[in-house]
Formats: C-alpha cells, sequence, structure tokens
C-alpha cells in the first residue's frame, strides 16, 4: 500500500470517528466525547507521523498534526496535544495553519503547575551526580 492511500485510509477512519464524537459532544454525551475523541486522535496521529519528516508536503502534513492535536484536546491529552502542534510547527505550514496551531497551543494547553524546588533540594540533587575529573594535557 502507498503511503499516500494508508495516510487517506487512517484520516477517514480519524474523521469518521471523530464526526461520532461530534455528536456525542452535541448530545451532552462527555465520556463517550473523550472516549472517541481518543480513538479518533490514534488514528490522526499515525497519519500525521507517516508525514512527519515530509517538510514539502504542504499544508497537508500540518493539517493532519493540526487535526490530531484538536483531537487530543477534545480528550484532554494535553501533552499529546502540546506535542502534535510542536511536530506541526516544526514543518513549513502556510500562514493560516500555522497560526491555528499557535492559537490552539495558547489558548487550549493549561499550564501544569510545577514543584517548586527549594535551594537546599537542588544543592542536594546536584550532589547524586558523580564526580567527573577533568584530565588536561599540556602540550
Amino acid at each position: 500500500m502507498k503511503k499516500s492511500d494508508q495516510i487517506n485510509e487512517l484520516h477517514s477512519k480519524a474523521m469518521e470517528i471523530a464526526q461520532t464524537a461530534f455528536v456525542a459532544r452535541i448530545q451532552g454525551e462527555l465520556e463517550k466525547l473523550k472516549q472517541l475523541s481518543s480513538q479518533a486522535f490514534i488514528y490522526e496521529r499515525q497519519a500525521a507521523m507517516l508525514l512527519l519528516n515530509d517538510y514539502d508536503i504542504e499544508p497537508t502534513r500540518s493539517v493532519l498534526f493540526r487535526s490530531a492535536a484538536s483531537l487530543a484536546l477534545n480528550c484532554e491529552n494535553y501533552r499529546e496535544a502540546e506535542k502534535m502542534i510542536a511536530l506541526g510547527l516544526l514543518g513549513n505550514p502556510p500562514p493560516e495553519i500555522l497560526e491555528e496551531l499557535r492559537t490552539l497551543f495558547i489558548s487550549n494547553i493549561p499550564i501544569q503547575p510545577t514543584k517548586p524546588i527549594s535551594l537546599n533540594q537542588q544543592h542536594r540533587h546536584l550532589h547524586n551526580f558523580p564526580q567527573l575529573s577533568v584530565h588536561t594535557t599540556l602540550v
């Protein structure tokens, strides 16, 4: 099977499931929406990843990554959405897709709180690394 056929097949499966997820959203079935979006995301991510290094196949490449990111957001898989957005931005998306990818990131990816590390903890972590010895030879 040609790569383009494989991409089209995966994308079609993803969109079919995404359509069912859309209906679930309208009907207020949020758990079903998440479950179906997760399934659709798997197919769309596979399709997008087939074009990971094909930067000259635009806008198809970036549209697939944008779509995968949107599906990941629908199932609240924020880390995967972030990755899909980043991979889409790595290519050469046309300006309108570039803006959509940026907007998806800025508007939809929640900032995860990080646990602060005190200076004592940082200092203690530094001592866990093996000591490196540097040997220099003067000529």
